[in-house]
């Protein structure tokens, strides 16, 4: 299973009201003690389930929660093994039924296990966040790696070659390193000729690169990359940035003077852009919140605050759910499963007759991604600028 928006979109829909089992684990390749402290984590929070559920009173409960984690031992065994890929793991299960989703990705997502009546999908959203897919092109007189990174993991798409053909410049070409002059001396090359070689080659490359834009755009687009890292000598950075941003006014082109050998590892590479593509990341964050901020304050279609978009949640008329990932919000649910903040009674209900919700915000990113918003969980470096509005604020389509 994939991690995107449309992914965890499918995964809000379910529901069950036994409860969906959500299970998480980062596995930590330098933890290589008989039980990582990882995998206790995990094993001590289905514990918790299961004492949960052996609690609740309710038998047939109780013996349907026990019998599917039993079922499940095989699935949860795999998302705990060590030899299994992948950094971080889930697994999410009905109780009611077969249905078994499983997923790796290559960043840490969380150590837990969680019964609800939904998929608890903050560890995911967060993800989404900070490890959505983006690109890198390397650019060098050998031509350009595209390359995609998504999650942690780095695979390469694609090499445009340059392939100069130095038949017709014999008389510019400078000598090899190896030709000494007469007697041994120095090689018999002179400065003119070197330069006059290598500029023929950077204008060459230049229109090379200028003819390949176009096809480096379309994959950005096709990747849905929204941030592209553009590494290499200065000089030819801007002609790949401008194809970029011809179109996309909205994909943030991280240039890096930094030439990259072709024979680069593609998990190297994305190693050594990665502190300029989280910045980047925490940058747009941070303008997407003040943008939310702005609008909401021009009287345009946004929101602040968790009032009003718990409002916007109810009515379905959340395009884009801001929130900061780190606060916990805390609220109500009435009979008719609306949720409402803290304080807030709708017609017809009273506090007693409100459950209390002790994480609204898990609540509010299932309510966003169910009704197929956009979610950003801000990260520290962006989330102060909710600050005011109580951390929650929203986009909104009418």
């Amino acid at each position: 299973m994939n991690v995107d928006p449309t992914s965890l979109r499918d995964l809000a829909t379910i529901s069950d009201d036994i409860g969906v089992l959500s299970v998480y684990a980062t596995a930590d390749p330098r933890d290589r003690t008989a039980t990582p402290a990882w995998r206790l984590s995990v094993d001590n929070a289905l514990g918790e389930v299961r004492g949960g559920a052996a609690n609740g009173g309710d038998k047939e409960r109780q013996a349907a929660v026990l019998d599917r984690l039993e079922r499940l031992g095989p699935e949860i065994e795999s998302v705990l093994h060590t030899t299994e890929p992948g950094v971080g793991r889930a697994l999410f299960a009905p109780v009611t039924g077969e249905e078994v989703h499983t997923l790796t990705v290559q960043v840490p997502l969380d150590d837990c296990a969680v019964l609800a009546p939904h998929p608890y999908l903050r560890p995911l959203a967060n993800a989404l966040t900070l490890g959505a897919p983006a690109g890198v092109v390397a650019v060098s007189q050998d031509g350009v790696r595209v390359i995609d990174l998504r999650f942690g993991a780095a695979s390469e798409v694609t090499r445009l070659d340059f392939a100069l053909d130095n038949d017709d410049w014999r008389g510019t070409r400078p000598a090899a390193a190896g030709n000494r002059g007469p007697g041994g001396g120095a090689p018999s090359r002179t400065g003119g000729a070197a330069e006059r070689f290598d500029r023929r080659v950077t204008e060459n490359l230049l229109r090379y690169l200028n003819s390949v834009r176009p096809r480096i755009a379309e994959i950005a687009d096709a990747r849905g990359w929204r941030e592209v890292v553009v590494t290499g000598d200065a000089r030819l950075l801007e002609v790949v940035r401008e194809g970029l941003r011809a179109d996309r006014p909205r994909r943030d082109v991280i240039l890096l003077d930094r030439r990259v050998s072709p024979q680069r590892p593609t998990s190297e590479i994305a190693e050594l852009v990665r502190p300029e593509l989280e910045e980047a990341r925490t940058r747009a964050c941070r303008a997407m919140a003040e943008r939310v901020c702005d609008i909401a304050r021009s009287g345009g279609n946004a929101t602040t605050g968790l009032s009003d978009t718990l409002g916007a949640l109810r009515e379905n008329r959340v395009a884009h759910l801001v929130m900061d990932g780190t606060r916990e919000l805390t609220g109500h649910r009435g009979r008719d499963g609306r949720y409402y903040p803290q304080g807030e009674l709708p017609p017809g209900e009273s506090y007693t007759s409100m459950t209390e919700e002790l994480d609204l915000g898990e609540r509010m990113i299932e309510m966003g991604l169910a009704g197929g918003a956009e979610v950003t969980l801000l990260p520290e470096g962006a989330a102060e600028v909710l600050a005011e509005a109580k951390g929650v604020a929203a986009l909104l389509r009418w």
